[in-house]
């Protein structure tokens, strides 16, 4: 050991344990009462009296009279748990888990903050039956419900008073030597906030104990001697746990609150005075006393005559911070977690001269730093497992190493490559539709500034655009309207101090802040925080109605322009963009490129229909629904508008541009494939993993590989959700496509839920292990579908399709797994032969023009670089336009089943000409199954015997009874109704009125909807089951028509 400070080295009353892990720390604790008998261990200031101290002998005989009182109210054989759930002071709560401990069991100090349903959770999973519960009725109520749900199989036993472990503690026989117990058995039950899910319970070894004890060793000073005020401090958290060993190991006295029945609650207040009348030299506290003693002179002059002032539990506002630095105060930032304990120096010799908000990590740990993508300087840590730290989780492996995956993201100082902030958490960010992530930690600290706010949680997973719930100081109705403005009104500086630090695409706008409603209850984890995702479950009707609104919000106060030559457009877009944007960009910049999110590219465009339909001047109907993706600067926006005016028509895209864009994407995933190293022998039985298996396409894939007999097990892997379970989830899409949930119940599947871009894939590390050990074949489908993402927008699923190509080059076996990649037919959309063949597509102009498309064609261009440069043998299938299946099902939102929709109601449906080849999608799902051994590199999923459109229609128009009109007429029946903006809504083919439009009359020979006939002559050769497919008949649109009845979605 390499300390690099020695403790206790000039201490006349402190005897130094062996450090070296010979003795428990309990058997520490008798070692003080015999060596150190009159250090002071606890000192505190009764109200209107003198202080009072408490030694180690003294202290240690209460910990054998709790130990006594335990061993009397369980008698359990073994190392039972022992809860504890109450409101006590610091001392007997202390006490009691040392207690516990000399009596050779488990102590479980949990947080009353849980609700009885999470108590109830964490006794069960922990198998704890006896619970020590303070006498007051929150407590009693709180563990009596939980207790029911356990369905009484808890023993309740009376928390001690401090009299009861204190007074006559000199007459208490001390316990005989402890039996001998592992220094790897677990010793202290700890549980994690919760903030997402139930918390979980985190076991804390005696060598844990011991580790801790020796942090201080580590840093900069000798603490013996040293009072720590830790007033402010639960002893159920972490942060009063550590107290134990720290004050074991280094002879630290701490100052605490004087042992009361009811306890005394620690206020910013009678914490301060505490610490000045016990003499502390050392602050623990959280940010929240800090700000609230700065705003004081002469609490800011006290400061600085602290040793060292320490905060954790959270960020310090960065204003308060730099007051305190500035004034002399020695600040330290102390980050740790439950499940590694204290991670910075404990404690610094002084502030780093860089800033007082940066910390070192403490040379006991073996930190790694892996760089966070598209956020340079932040890093995302993971801890690995050495001699002198052993995480409490070992959740991953790095480099072969058992290792923590902290989630926690830092800033590395930009000069100083050893220092560090914290950044946020990697499992708090929102990714949102777009591809981009919120961090919300950092915004929500900033918000929380204003005091008139009491909580803030921001939301926006799966939308374009971040909100926030806010929750003020001072609750009211959030009915009531006005009180809602003048309550946005008054917060809004912090909203926009919090904007000006966010990225673009994470700026809230007045219309997504939610004010939280006090009827509705807010569950609050151990630290005091909101449960993140029990507030975003509570409130998600209130999500969806905000988003629902802003999709029809506009700057309505604009005017259109006096006339429209190209100086007039260009004036009036100009505007439109400077009222939602952030920084104005020139007239040719990209407003994407140049932070225009989602949100504010609605606002541009609503704002503009708006302005232009109150004008009158332009044809409505011929302005393209996306226009703002298709035309992205102000100069495009501007020539789009003076040539709709004068009926010149619309601009297009710049598919040379976008081409070169596509090659630098795939240029970045196609560097530096690892290598192929065999280390076991070929398996025996056939090993599945398939992505995206709860769409419609990837249920039917799962399902046929769980009939499979010669596939001995499938994992199927799927991004987590916030609303259900993976099962939940699943069973939901197998009973809305009709297919058998009871193949849910196979021993052969395995349900993962992950997400490719993490580390691991977000997995544990046992289960990624076994997955990389086992698989013989990949099936990757899933992606995105929305046709207005750019490329950028789409980069987050290449980038999971290069991790997933380089775990298939990672698998032991002789030969890495078959890829198979599931593309689209839509990479054809500029092909100008009449006939795409089943082969390479080196010119990416062929796809350009579409984010989904151009994202097809990178994850093509990945699989086959990496074909070419290693073993790997991927197989390429690009899909046709698939139907319903065989019993009818048909995804509703699926272009065809909406254009039927949307004759219902229009009255009519069009005639078009042309023949399908539409493959029914349980078919497909059998074929691609059956090509995953092919020797082909590509292959096309369409039927062999096509048919005319025509037949489809003709039945259609007899079972709902809808006349056949031409196409150009529906188109307009259907354009009209998008410009009423009262049935918009209602007709589901508004919202696909582009692609409508893009329909271009083709001859019968031709496909209908597709640039391009789809070869599939290799395909046929591969599979049977493709090349026997019966062709659709009218009975099929029959089956059709009755699941959209069925399901609702037709009248």
């Amino acid at each position: 050991m390499h300390f690099s400070t020695l403790q206790a080295q000039n201490s006349p009353t402190f005897s130094q344990p062996p450090l070296d892990g010979s003795l428990l720390l309990p058997e520490i604790f008798d070692h003080h009462a015999q060596h150190s008998p009159n250090h002071p261990l606890f000192r505190y200031a009764p109200a209107g009296g003198t202080v009072q101290t408490i030694s180690w002998s003294h202290a240690v005989r209460a910990f054998h009279r709790a130990a006594q009182i335990v061993c009397q109210r369980v008698k359990v054989v073994g190392r039972p748990v022992i809860g504890i759930v109450a409101s006590s002071d610091q001392i007997t709560y202390f006490s009691l888990i040392a207690g516990i401990l000399r009596a050779g069991f488990q102590a479980f100090p949990i947080s009353p903050r849980n609700s009885d349903v999470a108590i109830a959770h964490l006794l069960r999973s922990i198998k704890c039956t006896h619970v020590f519960v303070s006498a007051d009725a929150a407590m009693q109520k709180l563990v009596g419900g939980a207790s029911t749900r356990l369905e009484g199989e808890l023993e309740v036993i009376p928390m001690p008073s401090f009299e009861d472990l204190f007074a006559g503690s000199s007459h208490t026989e001390l316990l005989p030597p402890m039996q001998k117990i592992s220094l790897d058995a677990p010793a202290i039950i700890l549980h994690s906030s919760g903030s997402t899910a139930f918390p979980k319970t985190i076991p804390l070894t005696y060598r844990i104990l011991t580790q801790s004890g020796l942090i201080p060793s580590y840093g900069h000073i000798d603490l013996c001697g040293h009072v720590l005020s830790a007033h402010a401090v639960p002893m159920f958290h972490l942060m009063g746990v550590i107290q134990l060993p720290w004050t074991a190991f280094t002879g630290l006295t701490l100052s605490l609150l004087p042992p009361t029945s009811p306890p005394t609650v620690p206020t910013p207040e009678r914490v301060f005075t505490g610490a000045l009348a016990t003499n502390s030299t050392l602050m623990f506290c959280v940010p929240a006393f800090l700000e609230s003693w700065a705003r004081e002179p002469d609490r800011l002059t006290a400061l600085k005559n602290f040793r060292t002032v320490i905060f954790a539990g959270g960020p310090l506002q960065p204003s308060v911070g730099d007051m305190l630095a500035q004034n002399g105060v020695k600040i330290a930032h102390l980050y740790g977690l439950t499940e590694s304990s204290c991670l910075t120096i404990f404690l610094p010799d002084a502030p780093p001269k860089e800033g007082w908000d940066y910390f070192y990590f403490s040379p006991h740990i073996d930190p790694v730093f892996l760089p966070v993508e598209d956020i340079p300087g932040v890093y995302h840590l993971v801890i690995k497992k050495c001699k002198t730290h052993t995480p409490a989780v070992l959740n991953t492996t790095v480099d072969g190493v058992e290792a923590l995956n902290t989630n926690d993201l830092f800033l590395r100082h930009p000069s100083n490559p050893n220092l560090w902030k914290v950044f946020g958490r990697l499992d708090d960010q929102i990714m949102h539709s777009t591809g981009e992530k919120t961090n919300p930690g950092p915004l929500e600290a900033i918000i929380l500034k204003n005091p008139a706010i009491k909580y803030a949680v921001m939301f926006g997973r799966g939308n374009f655009h971040a909100g926030v719930i806010l929750f003020p100081a001072e609750p009211f109705d959030p009915a009531d309207t006005e009180r809602v403005i003048q309550f946005r009104r008054s917060i809004w500086p912090v909203v926009e101090e919090a904007n000006q630090f966010a990225p673009t695409h994470s700026r809230i706008f007045k219309e997504m802040i939610l004010v939280a409603d006090p009827s509705k209850p807010i569950e609050l984890t151990a630290k005091g925080t909101p449960r993140r995702q029990a507030v975003l479950n509570t409130y998600d009707p209130e999500i969806r109605s905000v988003y629902a609104a802003v999709e029809e919000s506009s700057q309505t106060h604009l005017t259109a322009p006096d006339t429209y030559a190209a100086q007039g457009s260009l004036n009036f877009v100009r505007h439109v963009v400077s009222k939602v944007m952030r920084e104005m960009p020139g007239d040719d910049d990209d407003i994407f490129q140049h932070g225009c999110d989602s949100l504010q590219a609605t606002w541009i465009r609503n704002s503009i229909l708006h302005a232009l339909r109150k004008s009158g001047r332009v044809d409505m109907k011929a302005v393209p629904h996306n226009f703002v993706y298709s035309c992205p600067t102000v100069r495009l926006l501007a020539d789009l508008l003076t040539q709709l005016a004068s009926g010149s028509g619309s601009t297009s895209s710049n598919l040379v541009h976008q081409a070169e864009v596509m090659q630098g994407m795939m240029q970045k995933y196609t560097q530096e494939f690892p290598d192929h190293h065999t280390t076991s022998e070929a398996p025996n039985t056939e090993v599945v993993l398939v992505t995206g298996t709860t769409g419609v396409f990837g249920s039917q894939i799962l399902a046929h590989l769980l009939v499979l007999p010669e596939v001995s097990l499938v994992y199927a892997l799927n991004r987590p959700s916030s609303g259900s379970s993976m099962h939940h989830r699943q069973l939901t899409s197998f009973d809305a496509n009709g297919i058998d949930m009871h193949l849910l119940e196979s021993p052969k599947l395995k349900l993962l839920e992950g997400d490719l871009n993490l580390l691991n894939f977000g997995l544990p590390v046992d289960n990624f292990t076994d997955i990389r050990k086992n698989v013989t074949s990949i099936i990757h489908n899933a992606w995105q579908v929305n046709f207005n993402f750019t490329l950028a927008s789409m980069e987050p699923l290449v980038s999971g399709t290069r991790r997933l190509t380089d775990f298939a080059l990672a698998s032991p076996h002789p030969a890495p797994p078959r890829f198979i990649f599931v593309s689209s037919a839509g990479i054809f959309r500029n092909l100008k032969s009449p006939t795409a063949l089943e082969q390479h597509i080196s010119d990416p102009q062929i796809a350009a023009g579409s984010g989904y498309s151009e994202s097809k064609w990178v994850a093509e261009e990945i699989l086959n670089k990496a074909a070419g440069k290693t073993g790997l043998l991927p197989i390429i299938i690009r899909p046709g336009q698939l139907s319903g299946a065989s019993n009818g099902a048909w995804n509703p939102s699926d272009w065809f089943p909406v254009l039927i929709r949307a004759s219902q109601i229009l009255g009519h449906l069009p005639s078009i000409f042309g023949h399908i080849s539409w493959v029914p999608i349980d078919h497909a799902a059998r074929a691609l199954v059956n090509m995953r051994n092919s020797n082909e590199r590509y292959l096309h999923i369409t039927h062999p015997r096509p048919i005319s459109i025509t037949d489809i229609l003709s039945r259609l128009s007899k079972v709902l009874e809808l006349p056949l009109v031409p196409y150009s007429t529906w188109l307009e029946s259907l354009e009209a109704a998008a410009l009423l903006e009262s049935t918009a809504p209602a007709n589901p083919g508004v919202h696909l009125i582009e692609f409508f439009r893009s329909y271009q009359e083709v001859s019968a020979e031709q496909e209908v909807l597709l640039s391009a006939v789809l070869s599939n002559t290799r395909a046929v050769e591969a599979t049977e089951s493709l090349a026997s497919l019966e062709p659709l008949t009218a009975e099929d649109a029959d089956k059709w028509v009755a699941y959209l009845r069925n399901g609702g979605h037709l009248s």
